[in-house]
């Protein structure tokens, strides 16, 4: 963003050189203030770029600090679509970076990635990728869910990784999460739905009903399949909980038990 104290100290002591038009990005007028010591010579052509270089700067000075920036800065003057504004947007300063922020797209320059810093993302969620395959294969598979986890944290859009991921869980008998990660998998254009039909690892959930109704309806999850899903794993997660509590007190039934003889 061109500032206005800038252009006039160049108008007044650069003038002649047409330094300020260049500035303010109007090359050719600041080629013409050379041009004019071409064609008129420099004894009466320096004087003569130098007076209207110093108009230019008390034009400047006297410049209302919109006028200036609709007529300099007309990029921060226009909104997404074109149209002109009658406010500048909003710039502040942050530990040395411009946050330009856009009132129709709600969206900051701090919020976009550079070329690097994706690029070291997708390695390291590539690495975390690996382990979590090398984790999966040697059967640790809370170890590799945590790792699947920690590479989509880096790169959520890799359709390998929720695919792998819903293959762990599967395992893990966590049916709702398996089928969150299929459908995030066809979301990013996975569909290689042999394969669901197919790997073993998919095995858990494939004999849900749930299943059938999401293979049924194109391998589109609802929030109606979902709600099932939970409500299976609650049941299941009951089951299990009275089944440990009844365990637990025959145990202590036969301690009891063994007390008395």
């Amino acid at each position: 963003m061109k500032k206005k104290w800038i252009a006039v100290l160049l108008a007044l002591f650069a003038g002649s050189f047409g330094a300020h038009r260049f500035y303010l990005r109007q090359a050719e007028l600041g080629i013409a203030y050379i041009a004019i010591w071409i064609w008129v010579g420099k004894f009466f052509g320096f004087p003569i770029s130098t007076l209207i270089g110093w108009y230019d700067a008390y034009r400047y000075m006297i410049m209302d600090q919109n006028e200036f920036d609709r007529k300099y800065n007309a990029y921060f003057f226009r909104d997404r679509y074109g149209n002109r504004r009658e406010m500048p947007r909003n710039q502040q300063t942050r530990r040395g970076q411009y946050i330009l922020m856009d009132e129709d797209a709600q969206t900051t320059s701090q919020n976009k990635k550079t070329y690097f810093e994706l690029n070291k993302r997708k390695r390291e969620s590539e690495s975390f990728k690996q382990s979590g395959i090398k984790k999966f294969k040697d059967y640790d598979i809370k170890g590799a869910i945590e790792d699947f986890n920690k590479a989509v944290e880096l790169d959520a859009e890799d359709k390998a990784l929720h695919f792998n991921l819903a293959c762990a869980y599967s395992i893990s008998e966590e049916a709702s999460k398996s089928f969150y990660h299929l459908n995030q998998a066809r979301l990013l254009g996975f569909s290689d739905w042999n394969k669901v039909l197919t790997h073993e690892s998919l095995a858990y959930i494939r004999v849900l009903k749930e299943f059938d109704a999401w293979k049924n309806n194109q391998f589109v999850l609802t929030q109606d399949m979902m709600s099932s899903l939970k409500q299976h794993e609650q049941e299941i997660l009951e089951l299990k909980n009275n089944e440990k509590k009844l365990k637990t007190e025959m145990l202590l039934e036969q301690q009891e038990k063994k007390l008395f003889r």
